[in-house]
C-alpha cells in the first residue's frame, strides 16, 4: 500500500510539471479571466483525465494503439488547438481588449455579462481529451498503478488528486499575477498563449506522422 502511495505521488508530481498545451490554456484563462474561470477549467482537464483513466482500467484505451486511430485523433487534436490558439491571438474582439473597455463597462451595468462555468469546462475537457499523447501517458502509467483492482483505484485517486490540486494552485498564483499587471500586458499575454498553443498543435501533428 504505501508502495502505491509512493509510486502515485512521483508519478503525479511529474506530470504536473511537464508542460502543456493544457496547461498553457490554463495559466492564460487564470490570468486573464481569474481563479474561478481557472477553477473550472482545471475541473474540466480533470474530468477527461479521469474518462480517460476508467477507460484505461476497462481495457478500452487499447484503441488508442492503432496507429490509424492515434494518426486522426492527433490531426484532429492538433487541428482543435491551432484553430483554438489563432483565434486567441488573431481576435480583436475579444473582452480582454482594452480597448472594449466602454463596451464591457456597458455590459456590466445593464448586467448582459454572464459567466458561464460549463465554456471553460468544456475547453478544459476538449484539451485533454483530445490530445493522443495525454492517453499514451495514461496507458504508459497504468502497468505502474498496482496489481489489485483496489490498488488501482487508490493509485488513481491520489494521481488525479494531486494534479487537480497542483492545477487549481496554479490557477490561484496566475490568478495573483494579474494584480501586477496592465490591461494591456494580460491582453499580450493571452496572446502569446493563444500562439504557443496553435504551435503546439502544429508539432503535435508534426510530431505524429513523424512517429507513426
Amino acid at each position: 500500500m504505501l508502495y502505491t502511495i509512493i509510486t502515485a505521488f512521483s508519478i503525479a508530481i511529474l506530470i504536473v510539471i511537464t508542460p502543456g498545451a493544457a496547461l498553457f490554456s490554463l495559466l492564460k484563462t487564470s490570468i486573464a479571466r481569474g481563479f474561478k474561470a481557472g477553477f473550472w477549467q482545471a475541473v474540466g482537464i480533470s474530468l477527461s483525465d479521469l474518462l480517460i483513466v476508467v477507460f484505461c482500467l476497462c481495457g478500452l484505451a487499447h484503441i488508442m494503439e492503432n496507429d490509424t486511430v492515434r494518426l486522426i485523433t492527433s490531426i484532429v487534436g492538433g487541428i482543435i488547438l491551432i484553430i483554438y490558439g489563432s483565434y486567441t491571438f488573431l481576435n480583436q474582439n475579444t473582452d480582454l481588449n482594452p480597448k472594449r473597455k466602454d463596451q464591457l463597462e456597458a455590459r456590466f451595468q445593464n448586467k448582459q455579462f454572464k459567466f458561464k462555468a460549463y465554456e471553460f469546462i468544456t475547453i478544459g475537457f476538449t484539451f485533454n481529451f483530445t490530445n493522443p499523447f495525454v492517453w499514451i501517458l495514461w496507458l504508459g502509467i497504468l502497468p505502474y498503478s498496482g496489481e489489485t483492482l483496489n490498488q488501482r483505484i487508490l493509485f488513481f485517486l491520489i494521481t488525479l488528486g494531486i494534479i487537480f490540486s497542483f492545477d487549481l494552485c496554479k490557477s490561484f498564483f496566475a490568478h495573483k499575477i494579474k494584480d501586477f499587471l496592465t490591461p494591456e500586458k494580460i491582453f499580450l499575454i493571452s496572446r502569446i498563449s493563444g500562439l504557443l498553443i496553435g504551435i503546439l498543435g502544429i508539432v503535435l501533428i508534426v510530431r505524429t506522422l513523424i512517429i507513426i
